[in-house]
């Protein structure tokens, strides 16, 4: 009975047979069934990508609506009322989901109640008004629904003030700052049909000419909004329906509009859900009887995001699955035969085995005690590689070494990393003493600090020095020690460790020579100045001889600068300062101070006097040519020199009167050497004095203009003015332009004070032509700072507009090294000004460049004779030359007029000779703007010339 209970059992390998069938299927079944849920995965991503993308393409075209809307506002300006309705009724026929476009029209408070009262002259009964239907009440800033296509079915929105939405004008804030199309939220507006929500699409307008490069010039040049209030869920249905998408009725669609998914947000929705939620893990999804998934795009459109929602409704499961539901009822047969195959075969061999386990018991029972031996030896073994190996490394990681000492202080020993890393060799370390090595010891304090420690059989530590090596390089090391005492306290001897520490010092000499030198010239900054000044006076006040600072700054570095760059500017330096280092002696010292400032400090030895001759030497050093760029350029220096005598003028003034110096250099036309004298130092104070008052002048209100007129002389009439700045300052009275103009050019106030020349005496001019006296024509000086301005012609358009004075009243006055440096640059600009309607002079004719080159290629209209050959017409070749300018003038077609006429002689002959129009004392100084109008109420002439 036992045997027949024993042999009807199942063997374990028909189970595990089984088993295995049943995984081997199971994974099968899963692995086809997830193949079915990837093509339908597949298909259904396919299906929902496409009406992603459709929709976001649709949304992309209806961006082009307001783009294309604002295209017309950007070509033509501000169009008009019927103009922008003729052009978008075809966009409402061809685009029906567009409910309507507006023009948003900015306005100040003042502005938008002058508007609403012309609105009513034109329609009826309009006014303002909020969201609400309520008046709009005063604000700073009103965007008012302007033009508005069509009008039948949206009333309630003409005359809306959208900034009464915060949405809206948020949105518009959005558009402005980005100058760009931006969507407002899901809106309910109120010219909105039915239940359906919709957005407004917002592009703003700026300007025209203005810039619009930064968010600020934006805001500055906005004027209004195009826009376009879309039907949501019409846009999106026209979308599909243009796309042929709305015949799959397997798929749920929805749209939102917003930075989140929810049910206030929804734009469109199709179809209806199951409810079912969508499997979170692969494996629930594969064994799901329904395929549910959530396909979900989002993409930005207008300044909002757009997400699409698609979600596949249930389908039967036996007509997707027969492939899988194939698979698993056939595994299962195939598993239930191989395991009774299986379990037929395990029964036959149970008795083998069972002899095999029996002999196999035996031998491992005879083998189990060798088996714990060798394990121990194995483990011995490991414990040893291991510590050897973690000795190694400690040794090789290691960068000290070892070194023992015998009581006379002779090596016995060092390990070879000493001579490995420090490049010294053996036979010349063991047995000597290490003053024997270094016999300096003795001749340092700190060596016979250190022998003397020794002697005391005291320790040492982080005693540092250097060694040549053996491959040419010097090395440094720190060592330190302790003396050795045997069992009875007997000294045996010092023992110690030591490291190579080159690169750390010369880390630090690196570090030194950075704190203390310029990097790109490698000359002493500021502070190895300062310490070697101080020394050179320390010195000058024991021998008594005298000591020079010289301030050496290049001429012309800024022009090298501009043009080639820094590069270049950077190779001069160089360049120089080699020059200098040449120049001087050793024992001075060339540091560069700032820029293109270098400092030189020479002491006068008794065998070497200082003279004259060393600020030559330097100039010509400096003056020979240097080749940047493949060009050879030709720069000079300007030096102020300052002689420091022993207990005379404190050594750290020395260099402030070198600079002192060396800008009367420059002031004395540059390529020059000044010495200091005190008197400069007070034009100095005069100088900083009035650069100070100078910049509060403008903000004091301490600047007026004085006017003088131009004269027709033919006629005999003023036929114009030329504005003439002065400065009516409460401390030093009236102030002559010589004495601020210069300064003001030089610091840069000169383009402020400019701008209010123009506006002032344009807004004069413009008074006088409104009190009735005649188009007169105003003449402004431009001075080289302002024409390099890059935002001069829209300062210039920007005053025309404001005060309203015609472009042709305006003349311009240029010198002729304005646009000496890049003459095609000044042709662009020359013409740009020109293109404004100005007229443009050229002042002081004769007296600089006088290229007939740039006359024919200038767009000039008249030229100023200088004051120079009026004064001397009579005498010598004077009298020839105005004549010449005149003729040649003539033969270009310009205008001449002749400056600082001063006698009736003078008058006479330019009158003869054929000059257009005349300006100076003769007829009338520059005088301010009262006594000028009451010249022309009087109306105060020349006496015409006679036919």
């Amino acid at each position: 009975m036992a045997r027949s209970r024993k042999s009807s059992k199942i063997s374990l390998a028909a189970i595990l047979t089984l088993a295995t069938g049943c995984a081997v299927t199971s994974m099968l079944f899963v692995a086809v069934s997830a193949l079915e849920y990837g093509k339908m995965e597949l298909s259904f991503q396919q299906r929902a990508h496409m009406r992603a993308a459709a929709i976001h393409r649709g949304l992309d075209d209806t961006l082009e609506l307001v783009t294309i809307l604002n295209d017309l506002f950007k070509s033509v300006g501000v169009v008009g009322r019927e103009q922008f309705g003729d052009f978008t009724r075809p966009l409402l026929a061809r685009y029906p989901f567009v409910q309507a476009f507006n023009f948003h029209r900015v306005m100040d408070e003042p502005e938008a109640r002058r508007f609403e009262a012309a609105m009513r002259t034109r329609f009826p009964g309009y006014r303002l008004h909020d969201a609400d239907n309520r008046p709009a009440p005063p604000r700073p800033l009103h965007v008012v629904v302007d033009y508005l296509e069509p009008l039948a079915g949206n009333e309630a929105a003409f005359g809306l003030d959208v900034g009464s939405i915060p949405a809206m004008i948020k949105t518009i804030n959005e558009g402005v700052a980005a100058g760009q199309t931006r969507a407002t939220p899901l809106l309910r507006l109120i010219q909105e049909r039915a239940k359906q929500k919709g957005f407004v699409l917002m592009m703003p307008v700026y300007r025209p000419g203005a810039d619009t490069a930064t968010a600020a010039q934006r805001r500055a040049a906005w004027i209004g909004n195009t826009s376009a209030v879309i039907r949501s869920t019409d846009l999106v249905h026209k979308i599909l329906l243009g796309a042929d998408l709305l015949d799959d009725h397997q798929l749920v669609l929805r749209v939102y509009i917003g930075d989140d998914v929810r049910p206030d947000n929804l734009v469109y929705s199709q179809g209806r859900d199951s409810g079912e939620p969508a499997a979170d893990k692969a494996l629930q999804r594969w064994l799901a009887f329904d395929y549910h998934d959530l396909y979900t795009s989002t993409f930005s459109a207008a300044g909002k995001s757009w997400h699409v929602q698609v979600t596949p409704l249930p389908r039967p499961f036996l007509s997707e699955h027969l492939g899988s539901l194939s698979t698993l009822i056939g595994g299962l047969l195939f598993s239930l035969l191989t395991a009774a195959f299986v379990n037929s075969l395990a029964r036959r061999s149970v008795r083998v085995q069972r002899l095999v386990d029996e002999r196999t018991l035996d031998l491992q029972r005879s083998n189990e005690q060798l088996n714990q031996d060798v394990a121990a030896r194995k483990q011995t073994e490991l414990a040893l590689q291991e510590s050897e190996h973690r000795f190694r490394r400690l040794l090789a990681l290691s960068s000290d070494w070892y070194w023992e000492q015998d009581e006379e202080f002779r090596f016995t020993n060092i390990t070879g990393g000493f001579f490995d890393k420090g490049k010294q060799d053996p036979e010349r370390f063991i047995g000597k003493t290490r003053w024997a090595l270094h016999p300096e010891l003795w001749n340092t304090r700190w060596g016979r600090d250190h022998v003397a420690m020794l002697e005391a059989h005291l320790p040492f530590t982080n005693l540092e020095y250097a060694l040549p090596g053996s491959d040419g390089q010097t090395h440094w090391f720190s060592t330190s020690g302790e003396p050795v005492f045997d069992h009875a306290g007997v000294f045996r001897g010092y023992r110690g460790t030591g490291s190579e520490i080159t690169e750390r010092k010369l880390s630090e000499q690196r570090i030194h020579h950075i704190a203390h030198h310029d990097v790109l010239t490698g000359l002493p900054n500021r502070v190895l100045l300062q310490d070697r000044l101080t020394q050179a006076a320390a010195y000058a006040n024991r021998s008594g001889n005298p000591l020079w600072v010289m301030l050496i700054d290049l001429d012309r570095f800024k022009f090298v600068n501009d043009s080639l760059g820094h590069k270049a500017g950077d190779l001069l330096l160089k360049t120089v300062a080699q020059r200098l280092q040449d120049s001087v002696r050793e024992s001075d010292t060339v540091a560069r101070l700032s820029g293109d400032e270098f400092v030189a400090i020479l002491a006068e030895y008794p065998d070497a006097a200082l003279s004259h001759e060393v600020t030559q030497r330097i100039m010509r050093a400096v003056a020979q040519p240097v080749l940047l760029e493949g060009k050879e350029f030709f720069v000079t220096c300007s030096i102020g020199v300052a002689v420091y005598d022993p207990d005379g003028t404190p050594a750290q003034r020395l260099i402030e009167h070198a600079d002192i110096a060396m800008y009367r250099a420059k002031k004395m036309g540059r390529n020059n050497t000044q010495f200091y004298q005190p008197a400069m130092n007070e034009e100095a104070l005069e100088r900083v004095r009035i650069e100070s008052a100078l910049r509060n002048a403008l903000e004091r209100d301490e600047f007026v203009l004085h006017y003088q007129p131009q004269l027709d002389l033919q006629s005999g009439r003023v036929v114009g003015m030329e504005a003439l700045i002065r400065w009516q300052h409460p401390e030093l009275g009236m102030v002559a332009p010589g004495r601020f103009i210069g300064l003001a050019e030089e610091t840069g106030l000169i383009v402020p004070i400019g701008a209010w020349v123009l506006r002032t005496a344009c807004a004069q001019a413009k008074a006088w032509q409104d009190a009735g006296h005649g188009v007169l024509r105003i003449a402004v000086n431009l001075s080289p700072r302002q024409f390099s301005e890059p935002k001069l012609l829209a300062a210039i358009a920007e005053v025309l507009r404001e005060t309203g004075l015609p472009p042709s009243c305006l003349e311009i006055e240029l010198t002729e090294g304005l646009f000496m440096n890049d003459v095609a640059l000044a042709v662009e600009l020359l013409h740009k000004l020109k293109a404004l309607g100005l007229a443009l002079s050229i002042d002081d004719f004769g007296t600089g460049y006088s290229s007939f080159s740039y006359l024919r290629r200038f767009p000039i209209d008249v030229l100023k004779i200088d004051r120079s050959f009026i004064s001397d017409i009579g005498e010598g070749d004077e009298a020839a030359i105005v004549v010449s300018i005149i003729a040649l003038a003539h033969n270009l077609k310009l205008r001449v007029i002749a400056e600082g006429v001063e006698t009736a002689a003078q008058l006479d002959y330019l009158r003869r000779n054929g000059c257009d129009e005349i300006q100076g004392y003769y007829f009338s100084p520059p005088v301010p703007p009262i006594e000028f109008e009451r010249m022309l109420i009087d109306g105060k002439s020349l006496q015409p010339a006679l036919v």
